[in-house]
């Protein structure tokens, strides 16, 4: 048994209607050296709301064990405060309606930032909890944030990279 992940930043991807999640090549949002064109999703700090961002993927053939969603990106910012994320799911089988509410949200954060400084790769993974366990082939809609309930930071959090992380049969 492995533990895999799967990239889920693909054509799926839409960004929520605030205007606070948006694409930026690393040029333009950081004193980066190298890879001044690679792009990232930038998730500004949220003010009221929460900010984020909207993907659908299917659960693979060799999928078991606990899922998780990855997410890895640069900060924006000295970290002093707790920055946190959100995951809501539902998963839609063959002939299921899709149309149907998110199950309840999962939430990860990171209020110790020991060794973390300003433009830091990061990373943080959230364990999701469906209400019925996935199913090999099922479409996951997933909606991926910045919780404002819980994230008091005051910088950007610049995505690079999410994932479905799960162990293979």
């Amino acid at each position: 048994m492995a533990t895999l992940r799967v990239p889920l930043l693909n054509h799926t991807v839409r960004f929520d209607e605030s205007g606070d999640v948006y694409l930026a090549p690393a040029g333009v949002i950081f004193a980066l050296t190298n890879a001044r064109n690679q792009m990232y999703i930038v998730m500004a700090f949220p003010t009221g709301s929460d900010v984020g961002l909207e993907v659908s993927f299917e659960i693979p053939a060799d999928y078991v064990g606990t899922p998780k969603i990855v997410c890895k990106g640069i900060l924006d910012g000295t970290p002093a405060n707790t920055l946190a994320f959100g995951a809501k799911q539902v998963s839609v089988a063959a002939s299921e309606a899709g149309d149907v509410a998110y199950e309840t949200e999962d939430l990860a954060n990171n209020s110790t930032w020991t060794g973390y400084a300003d433009e830091d790769m990061f990373e943080l993974s959230i364990t999701l909890t469906p209400a019925s366990a996935y199913v090999a082939g099922d479409e996951v809609l997933l909606s991926f944030y910045r919780d404002d309930s819980v994230d008091n930071t005051t910088f950007d959090f610049s995505l690079s990279q999410l994932f479905f992380e799960y162990n293979n049969a």
